[in-house]
């Protein structure tokens, strides 16, 4: 029974420990996708290039479809994608499924503007990581992974 409660006491510190550290990194997330937002414009937080980038990385989609993806309403998303037309980074086109939809997409413009931030984001943590083996990276990156599966899995 000692081994069954000190394996209960070490997972539940293992998982404040985890939570603490996802605080952390989100935390920092947060503050870095506001960075990155204004190196794309000068106009841009933080929302705007989550949508921006997500358009740049899964194709066009309706604006309908982002708020879902986002868990955003309708209105949000509406004066979100009225701000990256303005900015010239997304256009829109009739959705070819539904031409009463209209399908949102990234402008050349926006996928520079975009791969240069992913740019210097990747300097950034190859810099940081500097002493990692690359195992430890892959590690890091597979467990994320299959942290991001039990979580998809749960939400």
């Amino acid at each position: 029974m000692t081994t069954t409660t000190s394996t209960d006491e070490r997972r539940a510190t293992a998982v404040r420990a985890l939570e603490h550290e996802i605080g952390a990194l989100l935390r920092r997330i947060r503050r870095g996708l506001g960075e990155r937002a204004v190196q794309v414009h000068p106009d841009l937080n933080a929302t705007s290039y989550m949508l921006l980038s997500t358009l740049a990385e899964h194709g066009g989609r309706r604006a309908a479809d982002l708020a879902d993806v986002f868990a955003l309403d309708k209105g949000s998303v509406s004066r979100v994608v009225h701000q990256l037309l303005e900015l010239g980074l997304i256009a829109r086109s009739p959705d070819p499924a539904d031409r009463r939809a209209s399908m949102l997409t990234v402008t050349d413009d926006a996928v520079r503007r975009l791969a240069e931030v992913r740019g210097s984001r990747r300097e950034h943590f190859d810099d940081r990581l500097d002493d990692w083996e690359p195992q430890e990276i892959e590690d890091l990156a597979k467990g994320i992974g299959r942290f991001n599966l039990a979580l998809s899995e749960t939400l």
